[in-house]
């Protein structure tokens, strides 16, 4: 038994109070059975059903350190203990010794016979064990990275994300798909930090006001002022925001977090003034497979950004960035029609599944073998723990059966919650006061709970897309973790009926296409201001449709609109406001700014039933396609006939597109924690392994001095000879060309590792004036970008000839540092100083020609 785990058992057996600071309380299992036994208030006080689960979870995760081996733990038989021993059977405990001041328990697997294969695959061993799934490596960092206090980046992808970010060309937009737990948070932030160390802000649009205020938290050491952005009407609230604009607009706010809402309204008029004055660095989508969400969690603005940005890029140059983790084609095409011009649209992808969930089903035959078997499940296994199901009414009624089943410590979520409760619960998720959520797929966005152990449907998902993002809920810390669906027949219709009513029919949509351009008002180039506050008809059932959802399905008819090629979807600067007008004519003026959305006319034939019928049905049919194979995948996973990886690699891979807008094939890594399948062929968990991200930019955005370009002579190869590294005042000479080379434009730097104590302290951005290195060990062309590249190289070593080779097609200067001793490559017995013929300097030279 491990040491921390024999103190608290006992410290439990004898009695006495769990101190809540002792430095043993490494487990968050026994953190969680403290802050249970001593709630900061009687609202929080557990009940029994939590006592008996949070015991279960030590003894069993000890148990599976253990080889297996059952720990017997003596516990007290009076409140908040359970003093019914039926209490503790239902919860997995064999009852050894009774009396009437303690029982002696120990807890067995739970093996039900209900689940397949459960004999010989406890369902709970791998969740308890908490094994290492993700084999993610850590690779260099880079010297930037000391921004944000880190040294490596977390796996090749976050690797190469960043530095394509970095690299981007003018106006580009980037799709950054990485899987959950990647590290896709620092791809956004680090380029953010480095483009605003002279000032300047970059704008990240996240779904809900927790993940803000998480990122917020995270940079808190580095930025000492407000970083998120969100609604809050008391005094402070105004201020803070007031403040947050003010900074905006001179340029000292460096990054912000926000809701789409937000950015499209209150922060429109200071982001217009950072573009003005040339402060606008990043536009940054974090969850971006959220801009193509249709069901009836859908929110309108997402889908308005593209408007805005389109507009912001008349005026300033920025790079916009979208964030996921779970990108389809059907994703990949909707952001493509909103975001891919102007500038180049490019994806840069690393996808491996998620190797920590270990799945398992269970249909059951009515729903109340179903609530049986979920209050079964939630008294076995580990926590935290997330039930997930579809509607409103349905979270109600579990909350009330885990109620009755002697379950406290839960709350609940939908998409009916307050901004309060939300961050009331995620606040209380975050200190362990809360072990189980029941939520609609409201929950989980932005939740960035890293040891979620468990997660259990009691419903049928529309679509694998939403099932797989649910599940990606838990083993973020990339450890493994439990997904379990409890379902029923009649949850095939309910997720049938979902999936259908996601796309407006041509008829509704050109009835309300009628309707808004009826009365629209033209502002030149072809651009049109429309009203997305009216109705489609002027029947009595359409006007008394509620205003936000008819807002919502007039946006939504705009998007199908821009997707087929109809229109395109623009912006305008909000109106601009002076103390002469009045109060009530501000509040007309900024009503009319909101309810309305800028067009331009694509098609002259946009109000013609015929061209929606040959143009936006197939794009809508195409969605429908779509969203059929997708809830077609998650009946199949119910019932898999191979492993649940080919499945979710159906989802997710994308087919190349060779055309003036190519796109590049996205594949993916195939991973499985355990499925129905594997387990019936005893095929053991794999993890997969990540893909190296291609490189994507061909012209990548790179620039370099006068002083180099004028020595460079246009030649794309040039070469330093330098006499010996002994020399004295060598290293003295070198840190002064290195110096002088990165504020010359130099990018890569390719340096063995026995020099990089050379070099490394002039690297980190505190030492630079301006811009970012990459750095590399070796020369690997067809893995680098193709920006200006120093290729240092020592000793008596032939040096690869790919160094000297010249690629016509490649713009970018390489810059060579080799001792002159250096040997041909092509003949040993010769220098190379000797017989080059192209543009070089001796070091000494060198030094006298730039001045140093």
């Amino acid at each position: 038994m491990t040491h921390s785990c024999q103190k608290l058992i006992n410290l439990i057996q004898t009695g006495d109070r769990l101190p809540s600071d002792c430095p043993d309380w490494s487990e968050t299992s026994y953190q969680r059975l403290i802050t249970a036994l001593n709630p900061p208030n009687p609202k929080n006080a557990p009940g029994a059903g939590d006592i008996a689960s949070l015991v279960r979870h030590i003894l069993r995760r000890e148990d599976e350190l253990q080889g297996g081996s059952p720990q017997t733990l003596k516990v007290p038989r009076f409140s908040p203990w359970p003093t019914h021993k039926e209490i503790w059977q239902k919860h997995g405990f064999d009852i050894l010794v009774e009396n009437s001041l303690n029982y002696v328990i120990r807890a067995h697997p739970w093996q039900p016979e209900w689940l397949d294969l459960s004999r010989r695959y406890p369902p709970d061993a791998p969740g308890f064990k908490a094994e290492e799934r993700r084999n993610c490596e850590p690779q260099p960092g880079d010297p930037f990275l000391s921004l944000l206090g880190r040294t490596n980046y977390r796996n090749i992808g976050q690797k190469e994300a960043i530095r394509a970010v970095l690299t981007a060309p003018k106006n580009a937009t980037l799709v950054v798909n990485l899987p959950t737990g990647s590290g896709k948070s620092l791809v956004a932030q680090l380029p953010a930090l480095l483009a605003s160390q002279t000032g300047g802000v970059s704008i990240v649009v996240v779904p809900t006001t927790a993940l803000a205020l998480d990122q917020e938290r995270a940079l808190s050491q580095w930025i000492d002022h407000p970083t998120a952005y969100y609604g809050d009407n008391s005094l402070e609230g105004k201020t803070r925001r007031k403040a947050m604009r003010d900074r905006i607009c001179n340029g000292s706010q460096r990054i912000l977090f926000t809701s789409p809402e937000s950015l499209i309204s209150s922060l429109a008029p200071a982001l217009y003034k950072a573009a003005q004055l040339g402060r606008l660095r990043y536009l940054i989508l974090d969850e971006a497979h959220m801009v193509e969400q249709w069901g009836d969690e859908f929110r309108p603005a997402f889908q308005e950004i593209p408007g805005l940005r389109r507009d912001l890029l008349r005026i300033a140059s920025f790079q916009t960035l979208l964030l996921t983790a779970t990108l389809t084609e059907s994703c990949l095409e909707t952001l493509e029609t909103l975001f891919g011009e102007p500038g180049e649209f490019k994806v840069i992808s690393a996808v491996q599944l998620r190797p920590e969930p270990a799945y398992w089903f269970a249909w059951c035959p009515d729903e109340e073998t179903r609530t049986q078997r979920l209050i079964e499940a939630i008294a076995h296994l580990p926590r935290p723990l997330i039930i997930y199901t579809t509607k409103v009414e349905d979270v109600k009624r579990w909350d009330t059966e885990l109620s009755e089943a002697g379950f406290k410590r839960y709350r609940t979520m939908t998409g009916k919650s307050s901004t309060q409760e939300r961050c009331e619960l995620i606040e209380q998720w975050r200190n362990q006061q809360v072990d189980l959520v029941i939520a609609t797929s409201a929950f989980g966005l932005g939740v960035d709970q890293s040891d979620v152990r468990a997660v259990i449907h009691v419903c049928i998902p529309e679509t694998i897309d939403r099932f797989y993002q649910e599940v990606g809920r838990g083993g973020r810390d990339g450890k493994a973790a439990i997904s379990l669906t409890l379902h029923t027949t009649p949850d095939v219709k309910i997720a049938q009926s979902l999936n259908e009513k996601s796309y407006i029919t041509i008829e509704r949509g050109l009835e309300r296409w009628q309707s808004m351009f009826s009365q629209k008002e033209p502002i030149g180039n072809d651009r049109y201001r429309i009203p997305i506050n009216i109705p489609p008809t002027l029947r009595e059932k359409d006007i008394d449709m509620n205003s936000e959802q008819n807002r919502a399905w007039n946006i939504r008819t705009l998007t199908l609109m821009s997707r087929s090629g109809l229109i395109e979807i623009d912006g305008e600067q909000p109106p601009k406001f002076n103390s002469l007008i009045s109060e009530a004519e501000l509040q007309q003026i900024w009503e009319k700014y909101r309810n309305s959305r800028v067009i331009r006319i694509r098609n002259q034939c946009h109000l013609d039933r015929q061209t929606w019928e040959s143009k936006v049905e197939p794009v809508r049919k195409k969605g429908l396609d779509w969203a059929y194979q997708n809830l077609k995948l998650m009946k199949e996973a119910l019932r898999p006939k191979y492993c649940l990886s080919e499945i979710f690699a159906q989802t997710y891979s994308i087919h190349p597109r060779l055309s003036s807008q190519s796109r590049t094939k996205v594949t993916v890594s195939k991973a499985c924690g355990g499925c129905p399948h594997c387990r019936k062929v005893s095929q053991k968990p794999f993890p997969g392994i990540m893909p190296y991200p291609k490189l994507i930019w061909t012209k990548p955005q790179w620039e370099i001095g006068l002083e180099l370009s004028r020595i460079l002579e246009r030649e794309k190869l040039l070469i330093l000879f330098y006499d010996a590294l002994d020399r004295q005042g060598w290293k003295q000479d070198g840190d002064r060309i290195l110096k002088w080379l990165i504020e010359q434009g130099i990018r890569n730097l390719v340096i063995p590792p026995q020099s990089r104590t050379y070099f490394w302290n002039h690297l980190q951005p505190s030492q630079l004036s301006t811009g970012f290195i990459f750095y590399f060990e070796k020369y690997e062309p067809i893995k680098m970008p193709h920006i200006p590249t120093l290729i240092f190289h020592r000793g008596n070593d032939t040096i690869p000839e790919t160094y000297l080779f010249l690629n016509h097609s490649a713009l970018a200067p390489r810059i060579l540092m080799l001792p002159e001793h250096t040997p041909d490559p092509s003949r040993e017995d010769r220098k190379l100083i000797e017989i080059f013929s192209g543009r070089y300097f001796r070091l000494n030279h060198f030094l006298l020609e730039i001045g140093l």
